[in-house]
């Protein structure tokens, strides 16, 4: 069976009607708004459409839809629901514009709910992927399909999202068209917003929230004049014909005057976090302002920029975070691994790491729902007499989602002791993965399956939305090994370690680097040294050897066609922790030593009294784990910032054991540390005592830039647009306030526009003539004749030459010195001033 393509049965349906028409099956008739179909010549009416004051409407209600729909298919990470791109939007968009067809075609309440129904059901074959939309169908395809759909949770839940969308557009659709009532009308899309807003910290949500509101105050705007227009015709009384225009002059310059002093000239309210006492779990605890101003950062969004934490780990960036402090840890200081770690990255582009996507070669899997309590399933934890359990309890001072949902740890995790949790790694136990982005599942509750165990963790995140007050308690594992045993340790690998052997995934080689150099610079720093864990730390020694690289939270950038890798290591030799850790990171891997890439926070501050870490957002900190056989991954530290320092480990087991715990405190005061995942910025300070204005000045600047030339362009088309008499009237009106001509109560046009004229010599007759006709057009029965109109718009043509030299010099004498202009003196361009009033 063929596949059903939407867009040709669009096109067939097309081609169906115009055949039709062709034939003389039916004869469409269109006047005042109204589409009347008979069928063939005999007059029988088949179909009445009424279109009249919808099709505006129906552009802001799409536009509306669309900025949902497309808020909620770029949801991040730990919000969004896989598949959803591309679906959404026109789901909506198709139930929306029929829901309008119903409407203008006058079905009933019946009529419009059976169909309704019909157009639901419709979207979600449609849109919904299964058998029905692949190139092959079958029944016995199609009935399987049905079977598995229950254990399909993703997919049930894409499902529902179709859904709710195709009932939405149907919803405004009967609200704006049918019922005229705009709030009513704003309510699903308007909840889907603020939960999405609430759920997401994604940068384009403010541009996608800006439109909404836009388009939803035009909603409100027109759907009032429409109803004054019905009543207008209802009683039939007489408007003047370019009110419209007036009142869509007026609302317009309104909510574009409110969205410019909202976004551009307000600053943020507060930047104390008060969403939770409000709603628990809110993610905008920083003042996020949608052009960067006054939040306090310049990276890309308020709530990575301010915590500093990322999942991306690119070198030649610039430091973007504050100064803020996001958790406290109180438990046991872990003695050799002084991080608290967030993410493990293994891939390497040349510019940045990256998760590895799931592949044959690299079966990266997820478990979806790790219970409380419950131990993690893994296989690269090393024997109990080799590690130190500890117990660390974290407590969040800002939303989770500020911090990617992240599970942070002291060490290797073994359970999260009262957090529902989601693990992705390494698993090869399980074969044939899906390719992609998106790991196949494993470990499902309720699946027959063995649990498989991770050959190695790279991330946990909370499975569920965490409740404020926000803590959790971990269990983690922490190699306690001296050097001989490291030294010791050999290189007998296991295969799931073969990514983070290698340096490019894939076999792919970045263009343009000096990899080669880079290799030989590594051979030059480990000569001498035999073991992995003796060219490990020679490779850490030699960053920081004193006067050879210089730490600094903006470093140059790199020239254009130079990776910033390459221009850290053989130009500047300026940098910060994500430099120092990716050289180090891409040496070994040339060297065949597996590592990989460690983004989290250092340590923090110990308080003395109790006893607890103080993490501060710009503790940051990015670093390399090397893996040693039978002892797991091994920590170091090869940047030189004089607060992270190398681990000294004992040299022999007797020192390992006559070591006793020490806590592991970083110092009394705060140091600037370093992003691990600071977004580039083109200018960033960082830590300085003057923050960096220019960024936040250029916005500024660029964006009242903006609002001055769409006010220019309005004041033109205001201008142009004046073709008919009363709008031409309302122009000299005004020209006549600028140019303070008093206006006395009672006064004709004819009064009012022969002070108008006297004090404009130049245009003294046109202006005397503009108000003749309009008191024509006022009173006279049938308005004003063909000549005569021609006649005023070619007069007010003349006017309008000079019209905005007037008024600019006008306001730039009332505005600059206080002083009015005298109109004869405007008129003919003298410089004279009016007498003080």
């Amino acid at each position: 069976m063929p596949q059903v393509n939407p867009g040709t049965v669009v096109l067939l349906i097309l081609v169906g009607i115009g055949a039709a028409w062709a034939a003389g099956l039916f004869r469409p008739h269109y006047e005042d708004g109204r589409l009347t179909l008979r069928v063939l010549r005999a007059g029988r009416v088949l179909a009445t459409f009424d279109f009249r004051n919808t099709g505006l409407l129906l552009v802001l209600a799409l536009l509306m839809g669309w900025t949902v729909a497309a808020a909620v298919e770029r949801s991040g990470p730990g919000w969004g629901v896989p598949g959803t791109d591309g679906r959404l939007v026109p789901a909506l968009a198709m139930t929306t514009v029929l829901g309008w067809i119903f409407i203008v075609a006058g079905f009933s309440r019946l009529g419009y709910l059976l169909a309704s129904l019909a157009a639901a059901i419709v979207s979600l074959l449609v849109f919904t992927p299964s058998p029905l939309t692949s190139p092959r169908v079958s029944l016995a395809a199609l009935l399987k399909w049905l079977q598995t759909l229950p254990d399909q949770t993703t997919l049930l839940l894409l499902m529902g999202l179709i859904l709710m969308f195709a009932l939405t557009g149907l919803w405004t659709s009967w609200w704006i068209f049918r019922r005229r009532g705009g709030l009513v009308a704003l309510l699903p899309t308007g909840t889907i917003l603020a939960v999405e807003i609430i759920n997401d910290v994604g940068p384009a949500l403010v541009v996608l929230t800006v439109v909404w509101l836009a388009a939803a105050a035009s909603v409100l705007l027109r759907l009032n004049f429409v109803a004054l227009k019905e009543g207008w015709r209802t009683r039939r009384l007489p408007h003047a014909a370019d009110i419209g225009w007036t009142f869509g002059e007026v609302g317009i310059e309104a909510i574009i005057a409110i969205l410019a002093v909202a976004f551009l000239i307000l600053p943020p309210l507060s930047s104390t976090d008060i969403s939770g006492v409000l709603i628990p779990g809110v993610v905008h605890a920083d003042a996020f302002h949608p052009f960067g101003i006054g939040s306090g950062n310049g990276s890309q969004s308020g709530s990575i920029g301010s915590v500093g934490y990322s999942e991306t780990v690119r070198p030649g960036s610039q430091l973007t975070a504050k100064s803020k402090t996001l958790m406290t840890v109180s438990g046991d200081s872990p003695t050799f691994y002084p991080y608290w770690r967030g993410i493990a990255l293994a891939g390497w582009n040349g510019i940045q790491w990256y998760e590895l996507p799931s592949t044959q070669d690299v079966p990266v899997r997820q478990q979806p729902l790790l219970n409380a309590h419950e131990t993690l399933p893994r296989d690269d934890l090393p024997p109990l007499q080799r590690i130190q359990v500890l117990h660390n309890t974290f407590h969040l001072l800002v939303p989770p989602e500020q911090l990617l949902n992240t599970v942070f740890s002291g060490g290797e995790i073994m359970s999260v002791d009262n957090q529902p949790t989601r693990v992705r790694g390494i698993m090869t136990s399980v074969r044939t993965p899906l390719n992609g982005p998106n790991p196949a599942l494993v470990n499902v509750i309720g699946d027959s399956a063995p649990t498989a165990s991770f050959d190695t963790v790279d991330k946990i995140v909370f499975a569920k939305r965490l409740q404020a007050p926000y803590t959790y308690t971990v269990t983690e594992a922490i190699p306690n090994v001296d050097v001989q045993d490291l030294q010791a340790a050999g290189t007998d690998y296991p295969a799931w370690l073969a990514p983070y052997t290698i340096l490019y995934q894939d076999g792919q080689v970045a263009d343009g680097g000096r990899d080669k150099e880079i290799a030989d610079l590594a051979q030059l720093i480990v000569r001498g040294a035999t073991t992995p864990y003796d060219k490990a730390k020679a490779i850490e020694s030699w960053f920081i050897e004193k006067g050879r690289f210089t730490y600094t939270l903006t470093p140059p950038k790199a020239p254009l066609g130079v990776r910033p890798i390459d221009n850290f290591l053989f130009n500047t030799q300026k940098g910060f922790c994500q430099d120092f850790s990716t050289a180090m990171n891409v040496m070994l891997r040339m060297l065949g030593i597996p590592s990989r890439q460690m983004a989290g926070f250092s340590a923090g501050i110990l308080d003395d009294k109790t006893r607890q870490h103080f993490v501060n957002a710009i503790e940051a900190h990015s670093w390399v784990e090397v893996f040693f056989p039978g002892y797991g991954w091994i920590p170091f530290e090869p940047t030189p910032d004089g607060t992270n320092a190398p681990i000294n480990r004992p040299q022999t087991p007797d020192q390992l054991l006559a070591a006793a715990p020490v806590p592991a405190d970083t110092g009394s005061t705060i140091t600037p540390n370093e992003s691990a995942g600071a977004a580039p910025t083109s200018g960033g300070s960082g830590g300085g005592i003057f923050p960096d204005i220019w960024r936040p000045v250029l916005l500024v600047a660029g964006g009242l830039l903006l609002l001055l030339l769409i006010a220019i362009l309005l004041a033109f088309r205001w201008l142009r647009v004046a073709r008919d008499v009363p709008r031409i009237w309302r122009r000299l009106l005004f020209l006549g306030d600028r140019l303070k001509i008093p206006r006395h109560v009672g006064d004709t046009p004819e009064e009012f526009g022969g002070r108008l004229a006297a004090s404009l010599p130049p245009l003294d007759d046109e202006v005397r003539r503009l108000a003749t006709l309009y008191t024509r057009a006022s009173f006279r029965q049938g308005g004003l004749t063909v000549d005569e109109l021609a006649e005023a718009r070619n007069a007010w043509s003349r006017v309008r030459g000079s019209y905005p030299r007037l008024v600019a010099r006008a306001w730039r004498d009332a505005l600059g010195e206080g002083r009015v202009l005298r109109a004869e003196d405007a008129a003919s361009g003298s410089r004279a001033r009016s007498r003080r009033r």
